[in-house]
């Protein structure tokens, strides 16, 4: 719970205008007033936001899923409670995708706590892949992904997985995607 009201305020400061944003809030079975306050992000926030409560399914693929099946936009950003976005990230990562048509959008990551890997934001790259680039080392779910391409391929997170779905899940949109930016 302390970690997702810094999340949240993350996304109400976005510079993105709030129009060409929803939030879909999965709380998985929370018991610390999780719910609770989504709800009253929900009843303030200048985005739709989506609340969908249900019963703990033990990892974090089935929440992913049950949020990656309720949304609309043309992009998705998978972010969870102890995750914070920069202020102008969406605006960013959106731009870059639109621009050079790319499926999948690498934001900067910033650790709070740990020291995340590196090698692969050393310049920005408009367009590249899996093959000639270092983004295969930074496997977790936290990136923009053109909604299209998870539709297309029926991409889902492996809910069997406690750990490391994320990382099977996002190789997998490395190796479909049509270009990736950095």
């Amino acid at each position: 719970m302390p970690y997702l009201v810094e999340c949240l305020a993350s996304v109400e400061a976005q510079t993105i205008d709030p129009a060409r944003m929803e939030v879909i809030a999965v709380d998985d079975g929370s018991t610390d007033g999780t719910g609770e306050y989504l709800e009253e992000f929900a009843d303030r926030a200048p985005m739709p936001v989506t609340v969908i409560r249900q019963d703990n399914s033990g990892g974090p693929s089935g929440p992913r899923n049950v949020g990656l099946g309720k949304a609309a936009g043309r992009y998705v950003f998978f972010l969870d409670a102890d995750d914070r976005l920069g202020p102008e990230a969406l605006e960013r990562m959106v731009a870059m995708a639109d621009k050079n048509g790319t499926d999948v959008v690498l934001g900067k990551v910033e650790g709070i706590n740990r020291i995340p890997p590196k090698s692969m934001w050393g310049k920005t790259l408009d367009r590249t892949d899996v093959f000639s680039s270092n983004i295969k080392f930074t496997l977790s779910a936290q990136k923009l992904f053109r909604r299209a391409l998870l539709e297309k391929h029926g991409m889902r997170f492996d809910e069997s997985l406690w750990t490391g779905e994320d990382a099977l899940f996002t190789m997998e949109a490395y190796l479909r995607a049509d270009g990736v930016s950095v």
